[in-house]
């Protein structure tokens, strides 16, 4: 617990950033270039990521189990990371070629000219960087240290390309705005995070070069490549519905409210990736009570630092699409209905990693091919009736329907649950918050977008903060607070 608590900080901090920056460019792309073009960096974003988890092979979660399995053995995490490289860096090369070889037949599936074909081969020539900063992260991260993965995937990519795409755009170069920044934020990312296996590992690409190719990790990597790659585009399958069956300006109308809403899975993945190796080294000893506590716990604080911004989202969307540009604000209802999806999905998101860190990789592929099912045949059926909101809706389901047969499986499995009496304190004080905040909405138009937006949140961020004082913390709760924010120590209570 002590070690969750100590990264923490950094873990929240760095995903929080990565998140907002990514929410930046898609605002500056948005402002700059237009819905059309917004869906075009979404549609060619999303095949990119799509590709990037299958020719990772699964080997980066991997990477967290094997180290954690076997402590204190320096030498065999090195060989294992050394070989996990290699063979991603490989497929990776292959996958790139194969992009760059069909970008001008997906271009044609999805009737969207030129320039998403240019943007899908510039993306394409990126695609082995992404997966040495995957990589590499994981390695990192399972030897304890997150700060190069962060640095890397949240800092460098998504403000680099910030930077990149508002100097060539003011260069007066429209297109080469959405093509050229991509392929060297990454690869600027992937140089750093090359320097920091160097530097903590001794890995430095002679070695990646003679690692053996230990393919039989594989058997084990597969099943939790075809997890992610399921989840991934399972996670992309609105905006490639919507740029298939209505083109890309539509895909970019929606592409602000899922990235609006992705704000709040960041506190999932910045808790998820220091309690995972935690998770399977508490597998790996058998210490199935300490694994229930820590889940609970991580749970929990997911939820107490989530939900006001689920609640800003929710209570005030027209307010955050009007900062992209007034032809989005008619997406709003799409964003509440996004934002209490996703907050669904980042409190009972922890469900997955101990499935996979507990050694059940088939079963976690199986729930993900199952959801990816049911997400496609609903946006079958809802996206060309109801467009946006048929996609949101869509979403919805199936994370209500991931979170269920998860929890069902980890109840049978392990007989735990995420689920304590603390959890509910959080749910309940944003529900009044939440109205709090919807008493200002007849005063939106006082002031402009952005600065009501701002004084919303302050009003929800105190009413939430002052009614989870008055029923009091967990003391594990606190001291979560006081890793994140140490100048509240003197605002907090403890049960």
């Amino acid at each position: 617990m002590k070690i969750v608590l100590q990264q923490a900080g950094i873990s929240f901090a760095g995903f929080a950033v990565g998140q907002l920056l990514r929410l930046i460019l898609n605002l500056v792309i948005a402002r700059l270039l237009g819905a059309e073009e917004l869906g075009i960096y979404a549609l060619a974003l999303s095949v990119m990521q799509i590709a990037e988890v299958a020719a990772v092979l699964g080997l980066d979660v991997l990477l967290l189990r094997a180290v954690n399995s076997r402590p204190g053995d320096g030498k065999a995490p090195v060989e294992v990371i050394a070989s996990a490289l290699k063979m991603s860096l490989l497929v990776s090369a292959a996958v790139s070629a194969v992009l760059v070889l069909f970008a001008g037949t997906l271009s044609g599936v999805f009737e969207a000219g030129p320039l998403l074909d240019m943007t899908l081969t510039c993306y394409a020539l990126s695609l082995p960087f992404h997966v040495l900063v995957a990589v590499g992260g994981h390695a990192l991260q399972a030897m304890r240290e997150l700060g190069p993965k962060i640095v890397a995937s949240q800092i460098l990519i998504p403000g680099g390309m910030i930077v990149l795409t508002g100097a060539v755009f003011l260069a007066g170069g429209r297109e080469e705005a959405l093509l050229v920044p991509m392929p060297v934020a990454a690869f600027v990312a992937a140089v750093w995070m090359g320097w920091r296996l160097a530097v903590r590992t001794g890995i430095h690409p002679l070695t990646v070069l003679g690692a053996p190719l230990e393919t039989g990790a594989l058997r084990s990597s597969l099943p939790l490549m075809l997890v992610a790659l399921a989840g991934m585009v399972s996670h992309w399958l609105d905006i490639l519905m919507l740029g298939w069956l209505q083109g890309p300006s539509t895909a970019g109308l929606y592409q602000p409210a899922v990235r609006s809403a992705g704000i709040i899975r960041s506190f999932l993945l910045a808790f998820a990736a220091i309690a995972a190796p935690l998770f399977a080294s508490l597998h790996a000893q058998r210490r199935t009570e300490e694994l229930r506590h820590l889940l609970q716990a991580v749970t929990r604080w997911i939820a107490m630092t989530s939900v006001p911004f689920c609640v800003l989202l929710m209570v005030l969307p027209e307010c955050v699409l009007a900062m992209f540009g007034d032809e989005f604000i008619s997406a709003a209802p799409v964003l509440v209905l996004l934002a209490a999806a996703v907050l669904l999905q980042a409190v009972t998101g922890l469900y997955d990693q101990v499935l996979q860190m507990g050694g059940r990789g088939g079963v976690s592929a199986l729930n993900a091919v199952l959801a990816l099912g049911v997400h496609a045949s609903l946006n079958m059926v809802l996206v060309p009736r109801y467009s946006l909101t048929g996609a949101a809706a869509a979403v919805a389901v199936v994370y209500l329907f991931l979170a269920v047969l998860r929890g069902g499986q980890v109840l049978v499995f392990w007989r735990m649950h995420l689920f304590s009496r603390s959890l509910f304190k959080p749910l309940a004080a944003g529900a009044l918050s939440g109205l709090a905040a919807f008493a200002l909405r007849p005063f939106a138009g006082m002031l402009p977008a952005g600065l009501f937006l701002a004084a919303g949140f302050v009003v929800i961020l105190a009413v939430y903060l002052s009614i989870i004082r008055l029923m009091k913390l967990e003391r594990e709760d606190v001291e979560v607070i006081l890793e994140l924010f140490p100048q509240a120590k003197k605002f907090v209570r403890v049960t």
